[in-house]
């Protein structure tokens, strides 16, 4: 008797079932990892400075996890106190310092603002063996922004956007960067800004109230290619950051915030007259002149 032999195909796809996911952030120098008791050392015009971590925080928007074609992949985002799911957009924050050891811990800086809370990842489910590459956005997106400052107060907006705003009335900073500086017996502060500016109208009018977007929307974009979920990391190289910058600051008065002199620091608040605001912004991939940002120019963040 003939034997037939008899295949059974897989239906196609049916192995194809999301799996968690988790887009893991983390502050490096160069290549190695860096935290609150890590300084990052040799930086500054002689390479005599330091610069130790107080704060580092920014918001994560317009996710995509691509294909090999560069088509997006199938994926749904958790909802927790990291992740907001708005009407016009979704956003996490990351948050990579806490506010209690080395250069983080409370007094370290005059203007200490972190808070003890971290978080170093984005979460949900996909397809990981389809995913090839990553795309987002560092910060809120303008449709967001406008969403919650219209809806809120400041104590009534959810988290993670019950923080790092301007002033309400103003918009959101998009990313933070506090550190001590010191440079043999001379010790300084920085603090690095990155956020949307000229977003409010005139008379006191709230954030994005009678626009669709910031004058200047200055969010920098990112896509990291040949991106395994299960194995590479996002690196926000920090040097790089500290790279080719004056590290000559305004000293400003706690209680009134007016200028009163100027010592060892760094300091940029997203406004081109700031001279360390033109080297950041360039490697942000920021254009300054009118806040667009191109992602392969961004050489800032990277896969560790």
């Amino acid at each position: 008797m003939r034997r037939l032999s008899v295949f059974i195909l897989p239906l196609l796809g049916a192995c194809s079932q999301p799996e968690p996911f988790s887009l893991a952030f983390a502050p490096v120098d160069g290549g190695s990892r860096v935290d609150c008791d890590t300084p990052i050392v040799g930086v500054g015009p002689g390479g005599s400075s330091s610069v130790g971590l107080a704060d580092l925080r920014f918001y994560v928007s317009n996710v995509r996890l691509l294909d090999e074609d560069g088509e997006e992949v199938e994926t749904t985002f958790d909802e927790n106190g990291f992740q907001y799911q708005g009407t016009s957009d979704r956003v996490a924050l990351i948050d990579l310092t806490s506010d209690s050891t080395g250069s983080c811990g409370a007094g370290a800086i005059s203007f200490s603002e972190g808070t003890a809370r971290t978080n170093d990842a984005i979460t949900g489910t996909t397809l990981p063996g389809k995913v090839h590459a990553v795309a987002f956005d560092v910060g809120v997106s303008q449709p967001l922004m406008q969403e919650v400052i219209g809806a809120n107060t400041a104590e009534s907006a959810p988290s993670p956007l019950n923080e790092m705003y301007w002033s309400w009335q103003s918009g959101y900073r998009h990313f933070v960067f506090n550190m001590a500086v010191t440079d043999g017996a001379e010790s300084g502060e920085g603090y690095i800004h990155v956020g949307s500016t000229n977003c409010a109208g005139a008379d006191g009018e709230l954030a994005l109230e009678s626009q669709d977007a910031c004058g200047f929307v200055n969010t920098p974009a990112v896509e990291l290619h040949d991106f395994d979920l299960a194995s590479d990391v996002v690196a926000v190289d920090l040097r790089t950051v500290l790279e080719d910058l004056s590290y000559v600051a305004p000293v400003y008065d706690p209680e009134t915030f007016e200028v009163v002199g100027e010592s060892l620091g760094i300091g940029c608040h997203s406004f081109p007259g700031q001279p360390d605001c033109g080297p950041i912004f360039d490697r942000f991939g920021i254009d300054a002149a009118t806040g667009s940002s191109t992602a392969s120019a961004n050489v800032i963040f990277g896969k560790l």
